[in-house]
């Protein structure tokens, strides 16, 4: 059963589309779990990452259904299968007009990936920043918690390496 090429290209619109949309809101979602995040608020955070997976298996499923309607675009122009599907290698066989709304969703798209990827590499830096603080609190603890130094073989007293950095930090 052939498509035609016209609703073949009104196909892939749609599902560019979706992806649009879901993109927009893992980035919506990634700034909520950077507010979350500098606020501390960890209950709500749990909640929030079975909201971000959720999304991210949408994202998923979304993929699969653009490369079927790149293929069918594909087909419907009779493209080669020895071409590359890509969006840009498809849409360079449509005429100006659909080549041309086609490559506007295409860089919305790109832009909303470089939003999520850059909102993502901020939430990443807290929460190594968060959890560096933490494990540098808790061998403070364990140093100042510790039993008396037991001697080496050596007949030495091994020496505790507090960096002193969390002490500069709280003052």
């Amino acid at each position: 059963m052939s498509t035609s090429p016209a609703f073949a290209v009104k196909a892939l619109e749609e599902a560019l589309d979706v992806e649009t949309n879901l993109h927009t809101e893992l980035a919506a979602v990634l700034t909520r779990e950077y507010q979350l995040l500098k606020g501390m608020s960890l209950e709500e955070l749990s909640r929030l990452e079975a909201e971000k997976v959720a999304v991210l298996e949408r994202i998923g499923g979304q993929a699969e259904s653009l490369k079927s309607c790149l293929k069918a675009l594909a087909e419907a122009l009779q493209l080669p299968e020895s071409e590359t599907l890509s969006l840009s290698g498809v849409t360079a066989h449509l005429n100006e007009r659909e080549r041309t709304r086609l490559r506007k969703v295409q860089e919305e798209l790109i832009s909303l990936t470089g939003t999520v990827r850059e909102q993502n590499r901020i939430n990443d830096r807290l929460i190594h920043g968060s959890l560096s603080y933490v494990t540098q609190y808790l061998t403070l603890l364990r140093a100042l918690i510790a039993g008396p130094a037991g001697y080496l073989p050596t007949g030495v007293v091994p020496e505790h390496q507090n960096s002193g950095r969390i002490l500069a930090l709280k003052g």
